[in-house]
């Protein structure tokens, strides 16, 4: 009886550490491999984008359209102030195409373990992190203060209001940009923010084309009181602005279209 016992106890044994076994061999074999096809960085490569942009200046109550160039180049690498090996990217304007190229700011960015993180005018973002996949989630904006207050014309805007994770989103599907009427076969998108209320509106994606980097962005940073079309200083009615479109009731933040017309990748 006692070896008829022993046996089982054996037989269940090595039945659990087989389950455990092909278990763990199932989990192993769902990983994807750290890598950022969806964001290559290398010396010497440039981007150019053109860039769509409306400004709602509260304090003038106007309404600016602007169209023009930004030609991103990663210029050299570098050791930043953590003491980490980075890239310096330039960054150039131009109004137009027959314009010449004038330098316009510097920004950095680094690949630190499975993210990739871009100091962009002193704010430190986690653009992606990896292994890249669908409906992954990060905290993009854990170097930055929520309440930071971003200089726009008229004033300044709390930009980062109510943003919380990062979320990949479409990976490895196509992507048709209107702007430049570009398809681009495999890209992932990331929202960054996808906020809006009665007078707030926060949203801010990306794509990303494997093997070229970004190649389309879209903000739409806004706030509004619900005054009067044409006012800035009128009463507040916000019942009366509320299923307004946004582009309509804005009174003060700016929307941005940013789409990739050249590289060298």
């Amino acid at each position: 009886m006692q070896q008829s016992n022993f046996l089982n106890y054996k037989i269940t044994f090595f039945l659990l550490l087989s389950i455990l076994f092909f278990a763990c061999e199932r989990i192993v074999e769902t990983l994807a491999p750290i890598d950022f096809e969806y964001y290559p960085i290398e010396v010497g490569k440039y981007k150019t984008y053109q860039i769509d942009s409306i400004v709602y200046d509260e304090y003038n109550c106007t309404v600016q359209t602007t169209t023009y160039q930004i030609k991103e180049v990663t210029e050299t690498e570098t050791v930043d102030g953590e003491g980490d090996p980075a890239f310096v990217v330039k960054r150039y304007f131009r109004k137009t195409s027959n314009d010449a190229w004038v330098l316009y700011n510097i920004w950095t960015e680094k690949i630190e373990g499975d993210q990739v993180q871009r100091v962009e005018d002193n704010q430190r973002m986690i653009k992606m992190v990896a292994p890249m996949q669908q409906d992954r989630r990060w905290d993009g904006i854990v170097y930055i203060r929520r309440d930071t207050l971003v200089p726009i014309r008229g004033g300044s805007i709390d930009m980062f209001k109510d943003w919380d994770d990062f979320v990949c989103e479409d990976i490895g599907d196509s992507f048709v940009d209107t702007l430049s009427n570009t398809i681009y076969p495999d890209v992932a998108k990331i929202v960054q923010v996808d906020k809006t209320n009665n007078i707030e509106r926060r949203f801010s994606t990306e794509v990303y084309a494997k093997g070229i980097g970004m190649v389309y962005k879209e903000m739409r940073i806004l706030d509004t009181q619900c005054r009067p079309p044409g006012t800035c200083t009128g009463n507040s009615d916000i019942g009366s602005c509320i299923g307004t479109p946004w582009h309509i009731k804005a009174e003060k933040g700016f929307i941005l279209k940013q789409s990739l017309i050249e590289h060298n990748y």
